[in-house]
Order: C-alpha cells, then structure tokens, then sequence
C-alpha cells in the first residue's frame, strides 16, 4: 500500500538526520524532481521524497555538479508537474511546481529563479571557502578542526609506539649479532681444540 503521508521540511531533516537548511538549499535547486503539494511555508512532500533527498546528497558527495544530478534524478524519478503524471517533451512550457489545481510557476520562471539562486549560493560558498583557507585550520568549523586534532593525535601515539618498537628491535639485533659473534669464537676455539688433540695423538 503506497505511503500517503506529508512531511514538512522540518520534519524531513529529522528523518534524514540533516540540517533544515541543507534540505531548504537543495529543495530550491531540485524542487522539479521532489513530489510535493502546496506552496510556501505550506508546501508538504511526499514520503518518497526522502530518497530523492537521500540521492540528492549520495550523489553531490560523489563531486557531481548540480546539473549532473539534476539530469540523474530525472532519470530515476518522474518529475512532479502539475497532479504529479510526467508530460512528454511540450511539459516545459506548461510545467508547474507545487501540485494542486493552479497557482503553479512556470518552468521558465522555476529555472530563472534556481539560476539566480544557484548563483549567490555559488558566491557564498565561494566567499566561506576562500575565508576558510586564507585562514587555515583556525578557520575549519571546530567539528572538523576536532576531528583533524584527533586523527592527528592519534598518528602522533601510533608514531611512538612504532618508534618504541623499532628501537627494542634494534638493540634485539645488537645482542643477536653479538651472540653470533660470541658462538662463533666459541666454536672455533673448539675446533682448534680438537685440531691440537688430533695433532698430539
């Protein structure tokens, strides 16, 4: 039995485990492919799009661009026009956002404002990454200046304790080399004792 359910954003986040205002960037980029009803603060989505969300981010992770997982999410999921039944190629100039019976944006309007949104997010991230480098490590968030801290502690013990054993194998290979040496006279000195024996006898 399909899941008739609607989730606020908020709600969303919850389930995904994820900030609101990620699913509200992505929501503003990807609106066309994520199955939702109403508009505004009012607007609702349908469960499945907790794997479209869920695709959204596995797919950004892996480096695609926007438009990369824009065209891969309208290859697994219909897009949400209009009572949410995908149109075939005249869609774009009727297509509209937000489901019910009108009040809809047309695509072109949809794509004028997720290009211009797109583009101050662009300017955005671009301003925080180069803060973020010029600054360096004091400039990470502190949940990644922490994790770096860890890992780096962590190498500097693992460092240690590989230093620790490496000068217990060396002195190890000191003393077997001087046992070598040791057994070696000994033995020589035996046989010369032998060779004497023989020699008197």
């Amino acid at each position: 039995m399909a899941d008739n359910r609607l989730y606020s954003i908020a709600t969303m986040a919850k389930i995904l485990d994820m900030p609101e205002s990620t699913l509200h960037y992505w929501k503003n980029r990807f609106d066309d492919v994520l199955p939702s009803f109403g508009t505004g603060r009012g607007k609702r989505y349908r469960a499945e799009a907790v794997a479209i969300f869920r695709d959204i981010g596995a797919l950004l992770a892996q480096g695609l661009s926007a438009g990369d997982v824009r065209s891969e999410l309208a290859r697994r999921y219909p897009v949400n026009v209009g009572s949410g039944e995908a149109k075939g190629p005249a869609a774009p100039q009727t297509m509209t956002v937000g489901g019910g019976t009108g009040g809809g944006v047309d695509a072109q309007t949809m794509l004028a404002m997720a290009s211009a949104i797109g583009a101050e997010i662009a300017r955005t991230l671009a301003e925080q990454l180069g803060r973020g480098l010029s600054g360096g490590p004091a400039a990470l968030p502190e949940t990644t200046a922490a994790a770096i801290q860890g890992e780096l502690a962590e190498a500097r013990a693992e460092n240690a304790a590989l230093a620790d054993k490496m000068r217990v194998l060396e002195s190890e290979l000191v003393r077997l080399r001087k046992d070598r040496r040791e057994l070696e006279n000994h033995l020589l000195g035996k046989i010369k004792a032998l060779g004497e024996e023989r020699g008197n006898g």
